[in-house]
Parts: structure tokens; C-alpha cells; sequence
């Protein structure tokens, strides 16, 4: 099946669910999170249930990690989680940091994906009973799916701050170099230009990933959509929004303090969440054509 233009209107399978604020107008990010504000009013006990969906993850997660640390403690290999040890290149320790960084995102990754399709179904008044029907029914595919996406662009935006890490690595050098030696001109003209390099690279990379931030959701809307394709596509309808985007975030820093008193944190994180969600359908513009409402009538039809 060809992917390429899987957002296309002409393409489209399914009538797109239209709310009574969705009027072909384009929308503030003011207007977007007083939206977002009616819709938690609205569906408050579906936010709810998944605040309590994410923190029992979390809470699994966390559980795992924790006998994981005790059992490597009864046998004396707590060494494992020694930061120096990881600066210090020792094989073992990153062997074990990344096999379990890797079963821990395998695990976390698709159910967090269906948390975002959720939201997405709350910022568009759908109903979140048949996303979930239809994910328990296709659960196998959809999490592989899922995790396969994640897996790609996970590694994509590893691959985009390399070389950040590498000029950074590059700068340490130069530093222990200076600290341990006398200082001479051309240690302290490689450590500036490691430094800026660094800079550099991290602001294309932190760029990038601005760029690729509608990729989750444009698969959220079409399951069957290529995460290449989607991050290409996400990539070309963030062109020029950069800045609407870092101001949209922007907004919701000043929420960072109340949600570390954590009870906050269950009524801000689903009020950011549907914003996003809303602010992600407003940048994709005539690309937001949601198809899963088409693939789960199909499936009702001939199950």
C-alpha cells in the first residue's frame, strides 16, 4: 500500500468528526487552550481514567526498576548504576544500561502512543470506548506498530543530537586538558570551538525535533501510515512554525512549579495534553483527516 500521500483529502475513508468549535477558522493558541478547557469540562471523567491508565505504567515501570536495584544489590553488582562507571566507558554497565533502557521502552512505548490517540479522541468529542475496542481486538499489530514508530524516531532524534554529544565529549577533553597542563593558546582555541559547535548542533537538533513533533500524531490519526512518511510529511507542514510551536509550549512552563506539589499534576497534565492535542490538528491544517473512526466501522461491519 502506498503511504506517501496518506493524509491526502481524496484518500480520505472516513467523515471526520466535526466539533461546534470547529469552524474552518483558524484558532489563537488562546483560542486553542479555552477549547481544551470545555472539552476537560466536559469528558473530566475520561481525563481521569487515563491520568489513573498512565500512572499504573509508571507505577509498573518504577516497580520493575526497584527490584531490578535490590536484587543486583543482594549479589554486589550495584555498580551497575554507578554514573562514573558510565562516563567511563565501561562496557558492561552501558550493555546493561541499554538493554534496559530498551525493555523498558518496548513496554512503555505503545501504551503511551494509545494514551495519545485518547486524548486526541477527547480534544475531538469522539467517542474513547471504540478506540479502545478496536485497539483490544487489533492489539497484537497495533502495539508492534506502535512501538516500530516509536523505535524509528527515537532513533532519528538519536542520530540528530550525535553529533552535539560528540563536540560535547570533544569539549570535556579539552577542559580536562587545560586542567591538568599549563594552558596554551591552541587547547583554549579547540575548546571554544568544540563549545560552539556544541551549540550548534544542539540548536539543529533541538530544531529538529521541533520538526518532527506532528509525526506521533499524524499516525495517531491513521494507523496504517509509514513513520517514514509521516516524519517526512511532519517535517514539511512544520516549515515556518517553529515559533508558533516554542510559544505554545512556552505558556505551560509556568505550570512546572504547582505540578511538583503533584496534585496539580492531575489537572494540568490533561489540560496541556488535549491543548497539544488541538494545537497538533490546528498545524496539520487539511492534512487532519482522522481515519480510525472509517477503520473501526469496517471492522464492526465484518467482525
Amino acid at each position: 500500500m502506498d503511504t506517501a500521500n496518506v493524509l491526502d483529502i481524496e484518500n480520505d475513508i472516513a467523515e471526520v468528526p466535526v466539533s461546534p468549535d470547529d469552524d474552518n477558522k483558524p484558532l489563537s493558541n488562546a483560542d486553542i487552550r479555552h477549547c481544551a478547557t470545555r472539552r476537560i469540562a466536559s469528558r473530566s471523567g475520561d481525563s481521569i481514567s487515563l491520568m489513573i491508565y498512565q500512572f499504573s505504567i509508571i507505577a509498573l515501570i518504577l516497580l520493575c526498576e526497584a527490584t531490578l536495584y535490590l536484587l543486583l544489590r543482594s549479589v554486589g553488582y550495584t555498580w551497575l548504576y554507578s554514573i562514573k562507571e558510565l562516563i567511563s566507558f565501561r562496557g558492561t554497565t552501558w550493555l546493561f544500561w541499554i538493554s534496559k533502557t530498551m525493555f523498558e521502552f518496548t513496554l512503555v512505548s505503545p501504551f503511551f502512543s494509545l494514551v495519545r490517540r485518547l486524548y486526541l479522541d477527547i480534544a475531538m468529542g469522539s467517542d474513547l470506548s471504540e478506540t479502545r475496542k478496536y485497539v483490544a481486538a487489533h492489539s497484537v499489530k497495533y502495539y508492534s506498530s506502535s512501538f516500530y514508530a516509536a523505535f524509528i524516531q527515537l532513533a532519528l532524534k538519536l542520530i540528530a543530537i550525535s553529533p552535539a554529544l560528540i563536540t560535547a565529549y570533544s569539549a570535556r577533553y579539552w577542559i580536562q586538558v587545560i586542567r591538568l597542563s599549563e594552558l596554551t593558546s591552541g587547547a583554549l582555541l579547540s575548546l571554544m570551538a568544540s563549545l560552539s559547535m556544541t551549540a550548534v548542533w544542539l540548536f539543529l537538533a533541538i530544531r529538529y525535533y521541533i520538526s518532527l513533533a506532528l509525526a506521533p500524531y499524524i499516525m495517531a490519526l491513521n494507523p496504517r501510515s509509514n513513520v517514514y512518511d509521516a516524519c517526512d510529511l511532519s517535517i514539511r507542514l512544520m516549515d515556518g512554525k517553529h515559533g508558533r510551536y516554542m510559544s505554545f509550549m512556552a505558556h505551560f512552563i509556568k505550570f512546572i512549579p504547582a505540578m511538583l506539589l503533584v496534585y496539580p499534576y492531575l489537572a494540568i497534565y490533561p489540560y496541556f495534553k488535549v491543548s497539544y492535542s488541538l494545537f497538533v490538528r490546528e498545524l496539520l491544517g487539511d492534512r487532519n483527516q482522522d481515519k480510525l473512526p472509517g477503520m473501526i466501522k469496517r471492522w464492526k461491519k465484518y467482525m
